[in-house]
């Protein structure tokens, strides 16, 4: 009998298996961090299996602590059992169930917790904190975040700053457009901290959300000296200050002011500061100098749109996370059709996979057309598609756009093209190079000129916007 049968023998199979999770806690004490070994790994025991546990071959293993056994499950579970099956050299299910601790062996009066157990109930009560103070959402975390060219910059500043929150790049200014991921990582900032500096505190919120908490406080006649200093408290009597949306506090004077003040406040004690915008600083014309200084003191980082194979990679993560699965071809579409939006395109997943399961069907690239209402008669968006509209809109043709001609209307009109053709069809640019019969050097400058351009000019992105929106329809 090999050391993997002789686990599922009912005879001395309580000594076994301590041996057994002893070499599991050697490859986990190597494979995890300290913060997360010693107060989440070191406190678990294994025990004996029920019948029906028995029956199924589980290797049990128990906590005394509720809200920890959750916790275990869904972020520790499959590093648990590789560490287990590797002890044992075979594929064995892993279970982790809540023991209350034997009141008789350890009388309340008596007991005196471990530093192990010390620090694990601190992460547990940090962790409930999350859901209330810090209005964190267990969902946006780094290991959940798809790094790519697109966000590549602003991941790893993220994550230096979640480390040595107050050391490092202060403020940290997230911009990018809707939907690319800036609360995500934002909120992974908050999470992080709170797991490597358990006793810090973080706040989390969207600038309308503080706009509005001020201008109550402000209403509040009587009290509102009073109500003034609880909100402050609020926002200035933290570690970490996480605000979203900042774009939103534009030329609203009392909300710049008190977030200015609320800057000062944090930044000479020491804290660390992010802001998240969809739309760069220099944008910010109506927001005061001071401010806008500030915004610039530490570092901007720019979430840029997701390339083809990343947003596959997202689908792919999504899929994994939901316990479902998807084929290539499936991705790929979804990858393809949903380009400009992150959040869009796992929208589009969650319909399809939704309604694929409901009805019990296989999630094909057809049946995943019929749920999103995609035509097959639809129109094929071509370059010479891209440049006609674009000639249009600019009162020229699509000769003179192809041409070698450099008025101040035509080259407006040029750069539209290769831009949408860039962001629409996700064409090399060396393909799109042969459309407009220039080098990909000079397609690669115009691209990323008028990109550029976009982000200063509000009013520039509004038309490119407008005549993608006819290209489309």
């Amino acid at each position: 009998m090999d050391k993997a049968d002789f686990v599922m023998a009912k005879e001395g199979i309580e000594l076994d298996y301590k041996g057994i999770w002893n070499s599991a806690l050697e490859i986990l004490k190597t494979s995890l961090p300290p913060s997360t070994f010693e107060p989440w790994i070191t406190p678990l025991k294994p025990v004996m299996p029920n019948e029906e546990q028995f029956k199924k071959g589980v290797f049990v293993i128990k906590s005394d602590q509720a809200f920890g056994v959750s916790h275990l499950n869904q972020k520790f579970l499959p590093e648990i059992q590789a560490a287990v099956q590797s002890s044992l050299n075979k594929e064995i299910p892993v279970e982790i169930v809540f023991v209350p601790a034997d009141v008789k062996k350890a009388p309340k009066k008596k007991y005196k917790p471990t530093e192990e157990i010390a620090l694990m109930q601190e992460q547990i009560d940090n962790l409930k904190q999350m859901h209330s103070f810090c209005a964190l959402n267990l969902k946006y975390t780094f290991e959940n975040f798809v790094k790519g060219e697109n966000s590549k910059v602003a991941y790893d500043a993220a994550k230096m700053v979640s480390e040595a929150p107050g050391q490092k790049f202060n403020p940290l200014f997230i911009t990018g457009s809707v939907g690319l991921g800036k609360t995500h990582l934002m909120q992974a900032i908050g999470h992080n901290i709170l797991k490597n500096f358990p006793k810090l505190k973080v706040k989390y919120a969207k600038t309308e959300e503080f706009t509005n908490q001020l201008v109550d406080s402000c209403r509040n006649g009587n009290d509102s000296y009073n109500e003034m200093r609880k909100f402050r408290e609020q926002y200035r009597n933290v570690d970490v200050l996480l605000l979203d949306d900042i774009q939103f506090a534009e030329g609203k004077k009392r909300t710049e002011e008190e977030i200015f003040n609320t800057f000062d406040a944090l930044f000479h004690a020491g804290k660390q500061i992010v802001f998240a915008s969809d739309r760069p600083i220099e944008t910010f014309e109506k927001t005061p100098d001071r401010l806008k200084s500030r915004y610039e003191w530490g570092l901007s980082v720019e979430i840029k749109q997701p390339s083809l194979d990343t947003r596959i990679e997202i689908i792919k993560k999504h899929a994994k996370r939901s316990n479902y699965e998807i084929s290539d071809d499936v991705a790929e579409f979804l990858a393809k059709n949903y380009s400009k939006n992150i959040r869009e395109l796992e929208g589009a997943y969650n319909k399809v996979s939704a309604y694929a399961s409901i009805q019990g069907m296989e999630l094909t690239v057809e049946n995943a057309k019929n749920i999103l209402g995609f035509k097959e008669n639809q129109k094929k968006i071509t370059v010479d598609e891209i440049i006609k509209k674009c000639a249009e809109y600019f009162n020229t043709t699509s000769d003179l756009i192809k041409g070698s001609q450099r008025s101040s209307e035509i080259k407006s009109a040029r750069q539209a093209a290769i831009y949408l053709s860039r962001e629409i069809l996700n064409l090399s640019f060396p393909v799109i190079a042969q459309s407009f019969n220039k080098n990909h050097t000079t397609i690669l400058y115009s691209y990323e000129k008028l990109k550029k351009d976009m982000e200063l000019n509000v009013s520039l992105k509004e038309n490119i916007e407008k005549i993608e929106e006819l290209i489309r329809n």
